[in-house]
This record gives C-alpha cells, structure tokens and sequence, in this order.
C-alpha cells in the first residue's frame, strides 16, 4: 500500500511538473510565453495558483543551471496575476536593482506594472537580471503580500500573436510614459548614463520572437 502511494505520488508531481509554462522551463521568452504562463495560473484558480507558485519558488535569486531566475519570473506573473484593490498599484517585488533602467524617472503613475508593462493588449517585461548589495525579498512573501493586498484575476487575459505584439511594442515606444524616461541624468553626489536603445531591443524581442 505504501508503495502503491509512493508512485502515484511520483506521478502526480511528475504530472504537476511537465504541466509548468514553459516560461519557468527555458531560459528564452516572448510576450506570448509570458501571457500563457499568466493564464495557466489563472485557469487554476487561486489556492491551487498560489500553491504552484509557492512551489516554484526557489532560495536562489539565480539558478545557474538554468542561466535564468525562476523567482524573477514568479514577479513578472505575480504583477499580471494579482490586480490592486483600490486602483493603487501594487508594488514590486523586492529582488534588488534592474541597472538597465532609471527606475527613479520611472515612477508607479506611469509603470503600475513595474517592471512589466502593457501597452494595448499586451504585457512586456522592460528589464531582466536584478543587481542586489542585501538580501533579496523571498518570493513566497512576495505571493503572500499580492494576496493579502491584491484581487486575483479571474478573466484570461490576451494572448498576443507577433503581429499585435509588434503594434503594440510600437505604441509602448511612443508612449509619454516612455518618452518621459531620462536614460541619463546627474546631480548632487550622482550621475547615470544608460542605454535606451538596448533597453528598447530587449522589449522589441519580446514581439520579433513569437512565433
């Protein structure tokens, strides 16, 4: 009997397992892979949502076998995921600095996604690879904070094909928010100098790669 549980156990997670968005598979994404991995929790409902999350998540910010971050990635769905209750945003995960972007020209009025946006109907992520000097927040405070202090979403949202990615990834670069962003600026004691057009591929690719 034991063992007879035991392998239907190792079933079911084998199930659970190969049942994970490939976003949390493979290093490589779009905005497509993003918006289905957005839905695959959505479809679940929020117990069993926030349990596979829960799940997912990892004591590392990195993991080098896989060159990218699973907990990174749990942000991103986390900020699509949970909608705020009263309109304020939620605010991001605490997973460090994204140097690629000036997040202090980059206030919540304008990005309430951070660091994800959408422009028509569909969601980029603007920046990856957060730098940290402390430690970083664990994922499953962060889950736990979205739902505590956000509404899960229960319509699937959009998933884009190349075409409407493209238009909209066009219309993000247009946008005041964007415009409004100071890729290089300086002051008392600062001063930054990045680069718009290699923050602005990493976006565009999101569009280019779906297929």
């Amino acid at each position: 009997m034991i063992i007879r549980f035991a392998i239907l156990f190792l079933l079911a997670t084998q199930l659970c397992q190969a049942a994970s968005p490939k976003l949390f598979g493979e290093k490589s994404f779009d905005a497509a892979s993003l918006a289905e991995a957005v839905n695959h929790f959505i479809a679940l409902g929020e117990t069993n949502a926030v349990n596979e999350l829960n799940a997912l998540a990892s004591d590392n910010i990195y993991n080098p076998n896989l060159g990218f971050s699973i907990n990174e990635r749990i942000g991103w769905v986390c900020r699509v995921l949970f909608e705020p209750k009263e309109g304020k945003p939620l605010r991001p995960p605490m997973y460090g600095a994204l140097s690629q972007l000036p997040r202090n020209t980059m206030p919540d009025k304008n990005w309430p996604l951070y660091p994800v946006a959408i422009s028509g109907s569909t969601y980029f992520v603007l920046s990856e690879g957060y730098s940290l000097g402390g430690e970083a927040e664990k994922p499953k405070d962060y889950i736990a904070y979205c739902q505590m202090n956000g509404i899960f979403r229960k319509a699937l949202i959009k998933i884009p094909t190349k075409e409407q990615a493209l238009k909209d990834a066009a219309s993000l670069r247009k946008s005041e928010a964007w415009i409004a962003i100071k890729w290089q600026d300086s002051g008392l004691g600062f001063s930054y100098t990045l680069n718009e057009e290699s923050s602005w591929e990493f976006i565009q690719n999101q569009a280019e790669s779906i297929r």
